[in-house]
């Protein structure tokens, strides 16, 4: 019998493990290091230390285990260090330099910079055939693709050791012919080689962003297809029979047939799970909203719950490379636990993007790693306690941490260690709120009105600070803080996006030919649920429309209801699409004419396996006993203090505590400095308030009352 489910997160320093057991409700959680040179490894050991708690063996484990699920980063890593399949891409002649030119733009981030030198991209040029093909932009067929011209293509494709290939053709969204002939061809040709076309990938209008798409899907496909495989081959050794479900970039899972077809949808596998999880606690402690942020060892990820959803875009970026696929909105920067201090030439303290990752790792790891990092700064200011990393499982070096920070920062600057330790410190706070206004700000959200559900294992070692940088007044630090993106496996469900274009004017748009598209990919969203074991009456279904005023180069993406389009209610549509681009862009048109640019639908399922647990109450005669006491460099008032240290994993439901202070728990520590306050609501949810910010709240709350 099955008894057993388990979330796994393969991050790129630390893979994280949330077990569930349904005999008893049991929840257990697992951290291990990643292993870079191939992952599935520290999956294996990670199952191993959770059976060796039972006193099992890992295949008797996963002979009771009913369903694994499970976000990666190999898509992801594979495009950051280069080390995708290579790959050739065949597109219409004349049109070889839309890959390189991408939108013509460089990024906001080096606008001004004359000396930057954009990524480069997935498919060089000479790996790139021109086919003698042209569809017209109402579908018709100009030219047809013949086998003769693909030949020389996949000549060249041999020469040079292609094993993948993507193919995308001028307009192929209003008629995939040419497409799937082309993909006929190849594959009759190249019967290894993995092949994916631009319309089973993103059917949407705009060359670039399909060729960049189908480009990521063939770059990644290889390299995902084989680790899954070997994954599967591996817990099929140990005679695990359970169900296997991946995560996908934007919040949902499925069986891992659709990701290895489509493998471009898992490049943010493995982050998409924190806000799905950060939606479960802010609800648990009586949010409805909540800005979710995951700083892990490598990565910083900050996110927009909205109304108990998470908030989800229709493409994003990955090292410049576009993927028109919807995905968990999620802002990333290089800021973590292994984020690397550096001095630039101006003599100014920086910290990040690079990181020492998994391996060597942060100096105080003491696996070889000589550069000062985040976490050796927390340990040089006391938030970290050398013996107690991991609940004792990874022992830090102290005196290597002061070694590379004094090395590397303190005398170089002409600073004392600590002040080194604290400049790292507030530098990476600062990095990480400058992220989390991008994520807010710049979507129409003001910070301010958010709490911060704080997760990763470094999270709540920063997390006060920040919030006090954002006059955030609420920050909640969930018990499984350090696996949420684990936790986030498991409380997400079945899901699958559907997207095509239909551009025409409101005015003239027929509802009916949009609601023809709609139960097209309905019945296909459907008949994949059904696949994956959900009936009709069990699943969700969500539309939506692509708009815009007549004449932009962006559109708003609204959902719709049913019954509007039933109805044929187009002011009500045309009503929503203003009210978005208001609250986004601060401005509407109401008397301009709108367009409609793509057709949207999204089909879930329920599969959610997580449910927040209650804790045990604290009596009223329970007084919280602080286990220690250690110095601790306050980073409110800048002074070594004197500090009580509690035991996380020991307070009960009800507990208080004011900072300072530090609360251990087995795989983070949460730092309280001066001024603030913390209590432990019923669901083992740190609730941490800055003492000011709430007495000022107060106070503005007794002025309004009075006027």
């Amino acid at each position: 019998m099955s008894k057993f489910t388990m979330g796994i997160d393969v991050g790129g320093t630390f893979t994280d493990f949330l077990f569930l057991n349904s005999e008893n409700d049991q929840q257990l959680i697992e951290k291990v290091l990643t292993t870079p040179h191939d992952p599935s490894e520290g999956v294996l050991t990670g199952i191993g230390n959770i059976a060796a708690k039972f006193d099992l063996t890992a295949e008797q484990l996963l002979q009771q285990t009913g369903l694994i699920v499970h976000g990666t980063t190999v898509t992801t890593n594979a495009v950051l260090t280069d080390k995708g399949a290579k790959t050739g891409l065949i597109t219409t002649e004349g049109f070889r330099d839309v890959l390189q030119m991408r939108r013509g733009v460089r990024s906001k981030e080096h606008l001004y910079d004359n000396k930057y030198a954009a990524p480069k991209p997935l498919v060089p040029r000479d790996l790139i055939y021109g086919a003698k093909e042209r569809t017209h932009l109402d579908g018709s067929v100009l030219t047809e693709v013949t086998k003769e011209d693909l030949e020389n293509a996949v000549a060249l494709f041999k020469r040079e050791g292609i094993s993948s290939v993507a193919i995308c053709f001028m307009h192929s969204y209003a008629n995939p012919q040419n497409e799937l002939l082309a993909k006929k061809y190849v594959e009759e040709m190249m019967p290894d080689a993995f092949v994916s076309i631009s319309t089973d990938v993103a059917s949407v209008v705009r060359l670039y962003n399909r060729v960049s798409t189908v480009a990521m899907n063939s770059y990644v496909g290889p390299i995902l297809k084989n680790y899954i495989g070997h994954l599967v081959d591996k817990l099929r050794g140990l005679h695990f029979e359970g169900e296997l479900l991946i995560m996908q970039s934007n919040g949902g899972v499925t069986n891992p047939l659709n990701v290895v077809e489509v493998p471009a949808t898992t490049v943010l596998s493995g982050p998409a799970g924190g806000p799905v999880a950060g939606s479960v606690f802010a609800k648990t402690s009586g949010f409805n909203d909540a800005i979710v942020v995951d700083m892990g060892g490598t990565s910083f990820e900050a996110s927009i719950i909205d109304k108990g959803e998470i908030s989800i875009k229709k493409e994003g970026e990955v090292k410049r490379n576009l993927i028109s696929l919807p995905m968990a909105d999620i802002h990333t920067i290089g800021s973590g636990g292994g984020s690397i201090a550096w001095i630039d030439d101006g003599g100014l303290l920086k910290v990040g993007p690079q990181s020492a990752t998994a391996v060597p790792g942060p100096a105080c790891y003491d696996r070889g790693g000589e550069l000062p990092t985040c976490s050796d700064a927390d340990l040089v200011l006391g938030y970290l306690n050398p013996d107690y990393f991991l609940g004792g499982g990874i022992s830090l070096n102290l005196e290597k941490a002061r070694q590379a920070v004094s090395e590397h920062v303190a005398k170089p600057l002409g600073l004392s260690i600590e002040e080194a330790a604290l400049g790292i410190y507030e530098i990476s706070n600062l990095n990480m709120a400058n992220g989390i206004k991008e994520a807010t700000v710049l979507q129409g959200h003001d910070p301010r009105s958010f709490p911060l559900v704080v997760a990763g294992g470094a999270g709540p070692v920063h997390a006060a600070m920040i919030a006090k940088e954002l006059d955030i007044k609420e920050i909640v630090v969930p018990k499984f803080s350090s696996v949420l993106c684990a936790v986030g496996m498991l409380a997400s469900n079945l899901r699958h996006d559907y997207v095509k274009t239909y551009n025409k004017n409101w005015k003239t748009a027929n509802m009916a030919e949009i609601m023809e598209v709609l139960n097209e990919d309905r019945g296909l969203g459907l008949k994949a649920l059904l696949n994956e074991g959900v009936e009709e009456e069990e699943s969700a279904l969500v539309y939506g429309l692509d708009m815009r005023y007549l004449g932009q180069h962006y559109e708003v993406t609204i959902e719709i209801a049913e019954e509007d389009m039933a109805k044929e209610n187009k002011a009500e549509v045309a009503g929503k699409f203003h009210a978005e681009h208001e609250r986004l862009f601060g401005f509407s048109l109401l008397n301009s004419d709108l367009e409609v640019m793509n057709i949207r639908l999204t089909c879930k399922g329920k599969q959610s396996e997580f449910k927040a647990q209650t804790i045990e109450e604290a009596a009223e005669h329970d007084k919280l006993q602080a286990k220690n006491k250690r110095q601790v460099f306050d980073p409110v008032t800048k002074q070594l203090l004197e500090t009580d240290v509690y035991d996380g994993e020991a307070m009960k439901a009800g507990s208080k505590l004011q900072g300072p202070a530090i609360i251990e728990l087995t795989t983070t520590t949460i730092v309280v400095p001066t001024g603030f306050n913390v209590h432990l609501n019923k669901h083992g949810n740190f609730i941490i308030k800055d003492s000011a910010l709430t007495l000022q709240t107060q106070e503005e709350e007794k002025v309004w009352i009075k006027s």
